[in-house]
């Protein structure tokens, strides 16, 4: 619980931090689209995490325990899962971004951040329906 806990305070600090960046930064140009993405972005992750944190720390509350047998083989399957498609999607990657005018940074973070998608859609599908037992 307490670990817990520090970790929500630091997600919170973090955010503070990257906040009060973001406005200096603000002071001296004006922000543009990519940045304002970016802070979304952050914003949805934050929003996320904590209300992940508040269940888990209802959980604690209760007595039941953090990750239980369920949730473990709910994110093994999810990252099998993510992990087999991420082929598909670096196919779609090299397929369609293999223009020589593009900086190999922008393919290489559609990549990643499409994993990191994949991984979460296939978590929330296996939360809600669960996972077949093995044939």
């Amino acid at each position: 619980m307490k670990q817990l806990r520090i970790l929500l305070i630091l997600i919170l600090s973090g955010t503070v931090t990257f906040t009060a960046g973001l406005w200096l930064y603000s002071t001296k140009e004006a922000l543009g689209t990519r940045e304002i993405f970016i802070a979304v972005l952050v914003l949805i992750l934050v929003i996320f995490s904590v209300v992940i944190g508040l269940k888990k720390m209802r959980d604690v509350k209760k007595g039941l325990p953090i990750d239980d047998e369920l949730s473990n083989s709910i994110k093994q399957k999810a990252a099998a899962m993510a992990f087999a498609y991420s082929f598909y999607l670096w196919l779609f990657i090299i397929i369609f971004m293999s223009d020589e005018t593009i900086r190999a940074e922008i393919p290489v973070g559609i990549g990643i951040v499409g994993m990191g998608f994949l991984f979460f859609g296939f978590w929330a599908y296996y939360s809600k329906r669960g996972i077949d037992p093995p044939k």
